[in-house]
């Protein structure tokens, strides 16, 4: 990468820059840790520990408004995206969502700080959290269709694998300072004068790292498209309509409706593993919280490590090959953590698994744009959105399903068998990925 540029028309006749500013392509990056500090922090550690362990909540309600808010993503993200690529609104929606989620995240800190009532603070948690994963979940969106506005066609697995891994620099982040105001200390690294807050503490050092991390994108990255002249006047129902005719219609984009059913299953595993991981640390393996946080900071460096391989590999094998092995190591993986009870044993689990979650990320998302006109990338990652979304409903309501059904012979059977059922639904998603188009071309040296 360099910070010169190169000008040139695409192949839709809009001019952009062949080579991404340096700025631009850290700035994107760096919108990967501040996000991923959310997700650490709110969607896998504290929301469900708060909820469930704190407050004495079932598994149902942390599922119940994850899963709804999935739902809104569904419903709303392929017609956003597509009116993004007429209207050449990627930034502002991608800022409109990013401040929504800051500030839903904040507000939930305020009322765990305030409200005592429960029967006052459940509903206002829930609509609260709804709003804020659902942004969270929407700026995605519109953050990975800017991929190709920070990278060139042979360097975008390595940007992409790039980010995931800083962005889980993130998580380690996010973590150090949360624990600072859940526990009073990180590691015995303190702030004078500041005890710990409990659980609920975390949600408004989350929201001010996400936003300071998140600033960078909006000053130095530019969109690659901009509305064209000539275009049909966007339209809500067409927008609907064409959403349904592209998921259809596999013949305008081989493989694509095939990537998508194989990315809701694999991801409809990975979404709940990453709602439910600290809560099965606890249950299961008996971690208390502080040990819990311990565990994903520990794991969260092979993540890291994970995912800039993982770009390499994009680069080098193509995203689907590489996508595919991800996703069958995540079956091994899965099914060795059901057949052990060893600490020792799970530790290397939840490492490879850190490795994986990053990989799987890392590949998926250049494997959609090498299946569909980059002209409609904001369309087609709303439908990626779509398809991981629908993921993240039934996942959670698999879990729950299983582990209410099973309640009665203990947590140990009720979590593992939940798990399992997330492995089936993996290996069903690497058989679909088999026949998805490789267009990958190695690029010359």
């Amino acid at each position: 990468m360099t910070s010169s540029e190169a000008s040139g028309p695409d192949s839709s006749g809009v001019q952009r820059s062949s080579r991404p500013r340096l700025a631009a392509t850290i700035s994107w990056i760096l919108y990967d840790l501040a996000n991923t500090a959310y997700s650490m922090n709110v969607v896998s550690l504290y929301f469900g520990t708060w909820i469930i362990i704190n407050l004495g909540q079932s598994d149902f309600i942390v599922s119940f408004v994850n899963s709804f808010s999935m739902i809104l993503v569904a419903l709303t993200m392929p017609v956003l995206g597509d009116w993004s690529d007429h209207r050449g609104g990627k930034m502002a929606l991608l800022g409109l969502f990013t401040g929504a989620c800051i500030l839903g995240t904040a507000v939930l800190g305020l009322l765990g700080n305030h409200i005592t009532d429960l029967h006052i603070l459940l509903p206002l948690v829930m609509a609260v959290f709804v709003i804020a994963n659902y942004s969270y979940q929407g700026g995605l969106v519109f953050y990975n269709a800017l991929l190709p506005a920070v990278s060139t066609p042979r360097t975008i697995g390595r940007v992409s694998g790039y980010g995931v891994a800083i962005g889980y620099m993130g998580s380690i982040l996010g973590l150090a300072v949360a624990g600072l105001f859940v526990d009073g200390h990180f590691y015995g690294l303190r702030i004078p004068g500041l005890t710990g807050g409990g659980t609920a503490a975390a949600f408004i050092p989350t929201a001010l790292l996400f936003l300071f991390f998140a600033i960078p994108i909006f000053i130095f990255v530019r969109e690659p498209y901009a509305a064209l002249p000539g275009r049909p006047k966007w339209s809500l129902r067409e927008s609907y309509r064409k959403t349904f005719r592209s998921l259809v219609d596999s013949r305008r984009y081989p493989g694509l409706p095939r990537f998508l059913l194989a990315k809701l299953l694999y991801e409809d595993s990975i979404e709940t593993v990453i709602i439910y991981m600290g809560i099965y640390t606890q249950a299961v393996m008996g971690f208390t919280l502080a040990e819990a946080n311990q565990f994903f900071v520990i794991v969260i460096p092979s993540a890291v490590i994970g995912s800039a391989l993982c770009g390499i590999l994009t680069d080098h094998f193509g995203p689907k090959k590489t996508l595919t092995w991800v996703i069958l190591l995540w079956v091994v993986t899965l099914t060795g953590v059901i057949a052990t009870g060893s600490r020792t044993l799970f530790w290397i689990a939840g490492c490879i698994i850190g490795m994986l979650m990053g990989s799987t990320w890392t590949s998926a998302r250049p494997l959609l744009i090498s299946l569909v006109p980059r002209e409609k990338l904001g369309e087609f990652f709303g439908l990626y959105a779509l398809s991981g979304k629908v993921a993240a409903v039934l996942g959670p309501i698999l879990w729950s399903t299983i582990t209410w059904s099973l309640a009665s012979f203990g947590p140990v059977i009720k979590y593992k068998a939940a798990i399992a059922a997330l492995a089936c639904n993996m290996a069903v998603g690497a058989w679909l990925l088999r026949r998805v188009p490789d267009h990958h071309q190695k690029s010359p040296r």
